[in-house]
């Protein structure tokens, strides 16, 4: 699956129009990880390809969507929704990711030079409405893995699983 993330991640590099769609599906396959072997075993995937999509990416903005939201969120996501408490994972959720997208958004300005995306460019009332944006995207690919985990615990894995442990 590590192997299979660094393949798509080096594709945004030849669709450059991908450079968030495919962080966003290698962050489904480290679900799949999370599902089939753990959370230690996702976070070291989410480690191989974070280093090495920052250190093969031409362009880093891939490797940095991924590295801030898409790759480490399919583990945490199992750990907030353990809680229970709908209203409270969904504002947990809002939070942690908030954070990391500001703190990236501040990196790729600082270190990558992205000021056209984040920098001068917005004007300061328009920042509001891209933490918006980007929390309704953000719930909609929430949505969208609960539902794509859900098919897979019960359609897709028992068909699959047995022909592997037969």
């Amino acid at each position: 699956m590590a192997a299979l993330s660094l393949v798509l991640m080096l594709l945004s590099a030849v669709i450059p129009t991908m450079s968030y769609g495919l962080p966003a599906l290698c962050g489904i396959l480290t679900t799949l990880v999370v599902i089939e072997c753990g959370d230690r075993t996702a976070l070291l995937m989410y480690g191989a390809v974070s280093i090495l999509s920052l250190l093969l990416l031409p362009s880093k903005e891939s490797a940095l969507i991924y590295l801030f939201v898409f790759g480490w969120y399919p583990i945490a996501k199992r750990r907030i929704e353990s809680l229970n408490r709908q209203v409270l994972e969904w504002i947990i959720k809002l939070v942690v990711v908030a954070i990391p997208v500001t703190v990236g958004s501040i990196g790729a300005v600082a270190l990558v030079g992205m000021e056209g995306f984040f920098g001068s460019d917005i004007a300061g009332w328009m920042i509001p409405l891209v933490y918006l944006a980007a929390a309704a995207v953000f719930v909609l690919y929430d949505i969208a893995l609960t539902r794509l985990i859900s098919a897979y615990l019960s359609t897709i894995r028992p068909k699959v699983m047995p022909r592997f442990f037969k």
